[in-house]
């Protein structure tokens, strides 16, 4: 998979939530304050720390995952496997990753969720079932964008990217658009089919259509009863795969969270979609406009169902865009002036402190470093640990700090912190005394 463009991606997504107005909203809607999840916070160092992951070669390692408080699996996780399913069940696949890890560890009631999965947000992906089967049912075809004036197979080569997939000599073919960009494909096909997850037999998502990145139409209308939007929300999103998940053992509540809430549809077409989109499709610009208004309706109905009940996802969460290691000493402390404040306004929303390239050459000091600056910094609701670096394979993984496995209790009084001389500046936990001299450009955490 193309990290660069899952970097992108990423990117794309959040702006275009941050242009919304969703990522600064204590219901996290347009005009609130805040945007913080619903359940219990927690100052529990090992509790805070979170892995985005995937294995491409099989499921993740339940040995490292619990080497984290949470866990997120992307779409990738498993690929070797589910990429050669009759027919793929990704999503299913997902659930079982998520069990695995729950069985070891379940977390702890009324915190986060213990594991989160991926959903994609405009991406019709059929490689999860849960598409497929709405994908695949004539009843459904508004639900989803269609080539302009397909013909059948003889409509292949019409278009910017292929109506059938590549598998000789009998492919398949569909007039609901589609491309190839971060797609399942059997070795072979040239450039019109990059492999991203190499299926050894045909790619079988179904057999009616091929495997492909399709996309939903959010302005789809009711079938039985059901619009799209009731399905995107009350089945594909929440469903017992994820936030009204059970234990298969006990059949009590045990919440799967929602993860990364992949792309989006723009008046371009969607992130991360072949640039021809709307060309391909025929839409025009009232009809472009339409799309975005409905995908935004969506977004917005999915947060009010959410939060309420204890979901979040990844793009709702404030990333750091900077480290206080390298940082020149002014900057650095104009930086903590503004945050050792009294509930300082970085503490309205959930932030992520992520750790650069993956952890790859990152040394124990430095590990140090970026532990010192989340404890001195951090709000009630704050991650550290890994966002979107790609995926591993086998048994490889991301490194950790040896901090994380200690106790710093929790800070006292719920302070933050402040700055006891200048430059340097110090916050109090029940078991420990943090600090971080700008001058020098590094972090200390003395236990107490």
């Amino acid at each position: 998979e193309n990290t660069k463009s899952r970097r992108i991606s990423m990117l794309h997504t959040f702006a275009f939530l941050c242009l919304w107005g969703l990522v600064a909203a204590g219901g996290c809607l347009p005009g609130d304050d805040e945007c913080l999840p619903n359940w219990a916070p927690t100052w529990d160092m090992y509790r805070s720390t979170v892995l985005y992951t995937c294995n491409n070669s099989g499921l993740h390692s339940i040995e490292h995952a619990v080497k984290f408080g949470i866990v997120v699996y992307d779409w990738s996780n498993g690929k070797a496997i589910w990429a050669n399913q009759h027919p793929m069940d990704d999503d299913g696949l997902l659930l079982k990753q998520a069990e695995l890890l729950l069985a070891a560890d379940p977390g702890v009631p009324g915190q986060a969720p213990r594991v989160w999965v991926y959903r994609n947000t405009i991406k019709a992906l059929n490689w999860y079932t849960s598409v497929r089967n709405k994908l695949d049912d004539p009843r459904y075809a508004a639900w989803f964008s269609k080539f302009k004036d397909y013909k059948g197979p003889q409509s292949n080569n019409s278009y910017h990217v292929p109506a059938c997939d590549w598998a000789p000599p009998k492919p398949k073919c569909s007039g609901f658009y589609h491309d190839q960009e971060q797609t399942p494909e059997h070795p072979g096909g040239g450039k019109d089919y990059p492999v991203d997850g190499a299926c050894k037999e045909q790619c079988d998502c179904g057999p009616i259509n091929p495997c492909g990145e399709y996309v939903f139409d959010h302005r789809g209308p009711a079938v039985n009863g059901q619009t799209f939007r009731d399905w995107f929300i009350g089945e594909y999103m929440v469903s017992n795969e994820t936030l009204l998940h059970r234990n298969p053992a006990t059949g009590k509540p045990q919440p799967i969270g929602l993860g990364w809430l992949d792309d989006s549809m723009t008046l371009h077409g969607p992130t991360e979609e072949n640039k021809y989109y709307v060309e391909d499709t025929g839409s025009s610009p009232q009809e472009m406009k339409a799309l975005v208004a409905a995908y935004k309706a969506s977004m917005t109905a999915l947060v009010k169902k959410v939060i309420p009940m204890g979901g979040f996802w990844w793009q709702l969460m404030r990333t750091r865009t900077h480290n206080l290691a390298g940082m020149d000493a002014a900057k650095c402390a104009q930086t903590l002036r503004s945050e050792c404040t009294p509930n300082p306004k970085s503490w309205k929303r959930l932030q992520m402190y992520n750790i650069p390239k993956g952890g790859k050459g990152v040394t124990p000091a430095q590990f140090t470093d970026y532990t010192a600056e989340f404890l001195l910094t951090r709000g009630p609701y704050a991650l550290l640990g890994y966002s979107w670096a790609g995926c591993t394979n086998g048994q490889e993984s991301r490194p950790r700090a040896k901090e994380w496995d200690m106790d710093f209790g929790t800070p006292i009084g719920d302070a933050a912190c402040k700055e006891v001389r200048p430059g340097v500046f110090q916050r109090e936990w029940s078991l420990a005394t943090v600090y971080w001299d700008c001058a020098t450009g590094h972090g200390n955490i003395t236990r107490t």
